[in-house]
């Protein structure tokens, strides 16, 4: 943490002077921040919204009441904290991207006297460049799964204790519904041992009443709402994200019920089973791993079933590829395998090869991601439902060709 602590100090620690929710997790963060951020702005709250990574625009990152950061605004930032560069340099710290950013965040809503923001950790949470704050109005740990192994540990409880690093001293901490049980006993457990309060999901509060193609209908506390984000999924995230809500209201924040509902039925997120396009019918999804594929998989069964799938599927290498091909490929009628633009990458001709065996279509290589999209929508028709899947790099270099 030496990097961001040095980055902060040198501006007086602007993460000192802000209120923050602060939400670590694998799978579901953008998700669970962006519902948080949009209630609060409907309950009239000035609120920051920090997140990662961006789809389309960079500025995508740093949000104020759905709105992101100005060019210039960015641009002045920017150059504020280039010129502290050398300074730090010469005693050997050499600050990164991500560092440069979350302190470029903490600038920008501080001057722009942001009441509450909306934190999202970038990779883990102990040493996310995040975790500089020293409190927040409430922890929350979404979904736990496996990512970033290499980073975060070979298991999922060395992955959760990471994420269990933005639990701060007497604080409150709220916990999605983990499908493991003894995740959620170790958050417990170390809300517990920073003597806070442990507060759980609204789950139990919610009745599903039906799923449709743009998203889902649920009862809660007696309401009704629309949760414009496809998939069964988004019902795990909104009891999560609603039990934020209660903590803030309990700690004073006025949020009516009307604000919860109204900032709920204004999320959007791009790349999270996003349809795009209804005829045809056309869903660009950055999920890129095991939790995400599944995710994705059960609302192409439920949803698209009367449909053919045709599928535009990239990942990287350092994924898990071959679990992900195994529950995508047998689903679709024909994919279309490309190469990300992103080092990372997977070759197209490599990942065709390995889903071969698993899909009863035809399965070709297309290199260039905007050629494999061009050649699915050509195959597409009424019957059919294009799907973009595998990375948020993917994701990216298709959003950024239909522009």
């Amino acid at each position: 943490m030496e990097r961001i602590t040095a980055l902060c100090e040198a501006f007086g620690n602007p993460q000192d002077k802000l209120k923050f929710v602060h939400v670590a997790g694998t799978n579901g963060k953008g998700s669970v921040c962006n519902m948080i951020a949009c209630v609060l702005t409907q309950a009239g709250y000035k609120t920051g919204l920090f997140t990662s990574p961006y789809v389309v625009d960079f500025r995508e990152r740093i949000q104020i009441d759905s709105e992101m950061i100005p060019k210039n605004e960015l641009a002045d930032i920017i150059e504020k904290i280039k010129k502290i560069i050398p300074e730090l340099e010469s005693r050997n710290i050499y600050p990164t991207e991500f560092e440069i950013i979350t302190a470029a965040a903490f600038l920008y809503f501080l001057q722009e006297k942001c009441d509450i923001v909306v934190l999202e950790t970038g990779l883990g949470g102990t040493l996310d460049s995040t975790n500089i704050i020293s409190n927040s109005e409430v922890s929350v740990i979404t979904s736990v799964s496996m990512d970033h192994t290499e980073v975060l540990g070979s298991t999922l409880k060395e992955i959760a204790e990471h994420k269990c690093g933005i639990i701060k001293e007497n604080g409150t901490v709220v916990s999605y519904p983990q499908p493991d049980f003894t995740i959620e006993r170790l958050i417990k457990e170390r809300a517990k041992e920073k003597n806070c309060e442990f507060v759980p999901n609204e789950l139990s509060r919610m009745r599903l009443v039906r799923q449709e193609l743009d998203g889902s209908v649920v009862i809660y506390a007696g309401c009704t709402f629309f949760i414009p984000l496809p998939g069964k999924h988004q019902l795990y995230n909104f009891s999560t994200a609603a039990a934020a809500i209660n903590v803030l209201k309990n700690k004073g924040y006025v949020i009516t019920m009307k604000n919860l509902i109204d900032g709920i039925s204004k999320v959007r997120i791009p790349a999270r089973i996003e349809i795009v396009s209804h005829n045809p019918l056309v869903i660009i999804d950055g999920g890129h791993n095991a939790e995400g594929v599944d995710a994705l998989c059960d609302y192409l069964k439920t949803q698209c079933s009367d449909k053919k799938i045709i599928a535009v599927f990239g990942m990287m290498k350092d994924k898990n590829y071959q679990y992900c091909i195994g529950k995508l490929a047998p689903l679709c009628t024909r994919i279309y395998t490309t190469t990300p633009s992103n080092p990372r990458s997977l070759k197209a001709s490599e990942l065709a090869a390995e889903t071969k065996p698993y899909c009863k279509g035809k399965v070709k290589a297309v290199s260039e991601p905007s050629k494999a999209y061009a050649k699915a929508l050509k195959k597409a028709d009424e019957q059919s439902a294009v799907v973009v899947s595998g990375s948020l790099y993917l994701a990216s270099d298709i959003k950024i060709g239909q522009k």
